[in-house]
């Protein structure tokens, strides 16, 4: 599993003929338009909520923090790297590998039709082998699973290319691309999945790219980190949060959303910093029926509508660091996807 040190924060200012979005309460529009995002008051280097978190810092984000599911304490994401290694030669190899009761890390080579939906059971490890994988004609379904892992694979679903469900939680999504969601979105979270991590993906050909939550959510859970994907020319929901505990969407590239980048509805914590929108019709929104809570700062907007902030969001228990987000579209549309290889 491939996955980027994040390189270390910088204030350096952004001088750069753009808009940027604010943090607080001040009126997007009262920003000036050639400075970084207003920061808290604090110590330039600490993301972190005390010391000791600043000395760990982690590429996992929610989906490598330890934490209590259903009166048991779980450690943060592995896969199946306490078990053996196989290899997928078919769809009929997958689904049976996937499904094992043991921790697997599971090879796939070359192109499998999937020929519908395949479900990923807990403690597996789903992963491109030396010939790349590209799954089409269907897509991956974690229901009531834990301790996942899926990294470097091209998804061509003609719908929805992962759907996270079913109360799963610890599930890490890395260096993958997903296409063509055919109106859906390319990767639900949802039914009370909790401590999922997607990060270094790439996104296109698709209405709506990330869905978390739904209207009807219990509180509690959708605690998701988004991290150092690329959304390019998805339409909106990068992602769209309805009813999530906590949404840290950072170091993100989104160039040429039509409709929205950031939506978060229904209540929804969401954290929105060091993104890069390029031509985005609106960079972030907090709703307007349903509306939810939304934070920005140390965003750079060209062309790009000013962010719609409101209430308090806070930062995440886990330790990182992010980068400077000026250098973010070359950082991340060369390092995003299953060009992971050329990840610095």
């Amino acid at each position: 599993m491939r996955l980027h040190p994040f390189a270390a924060a910088g204030a350096a200012a952004l001088l750069c003929s753009a808009l940027v979005s604010c943090s607080g309460t001040e009126d997007p529009q009262d920003m000036e338009a050639v400075s970084a995002d207003a920061a808290p008051e604090t110590d330039e280097e600490s993301t972190a909520p005390s010391d000791e978190a600043e000395e760990d810092v982690s590429a996992l984000g929610w989906a490598g923090q330890p934490g209590e599911i259903g009166g048991e304490e779980h450690p943060g994401v592995t896969g199946g790297a306490a078990g053996e290694t196989v290899t997928a030669a078919d769809a009929d190899d997958l689904a049976e590998h996937l499904s094992s009761d043991e921790p697997l890390t599971i090879e796939v080579n070359g192109t499998i039709d999937l020929d519908g939906q395949v479900r990923v059971g807990s403690d597996k490890t789903l992963v491109a082998g030396e010939d790349g994988a590209e799954l089409t004609d269907g897509g991956l379904v974690v229901d009531g699973a834990d301790n996942v892992v899926l990294d470097g694979l091209s998804v061509d679903a003609d719908g929805t290319a992962l759907a996270v469900r079913g109360g799963s939680h610890h599930v890490l999504v890395d260096g993958s691309t997903f296409s063509d969601g055919d109106g859906d979105p390319l990767v639900t979270v949802d039914g009370g999945s909790d401590y999922v991590t997607l990060s270094w993906n790439h996104f296109s050909d698709a209405e709506s790219a990330v869905a978390v939550g739904s209207e009807d959510e219990e509180p509690g859970a959708l605690r998701v980190s988004i991290h150092h994907n690329f959304f390019d020319g998805t339409a909106g929901g990068q992602p769209q949060a309805r009813n999530a505990e906590h949404v840290h969407v950072f170091n993100n590239y989104f160039r040429g959303n039509a409709e929205n980048g950031v939506l978060s509805t229904h209540g929804s914590m969401v954290l929105v910093e060091g993104n890069y929108f390029e031509d985005t019709a609106m960079s972030v929104s907090s709703g307007e029926e349903e509306p939810g809570n939304v934070v920005t700062r140390d965003n750079l907007l060209v062309d790009t509508e000013q962010p719609e902030l409101r209430g308090d969001v806070p930062d995440p228990p886990y330790a990182y660091e992010v980068d400077d987000t000026v250098d973010v579209p070359d950082l991340v549309s060369h390092g995003a996807g299953v060009r992971s290889a050329s990840r610095p």
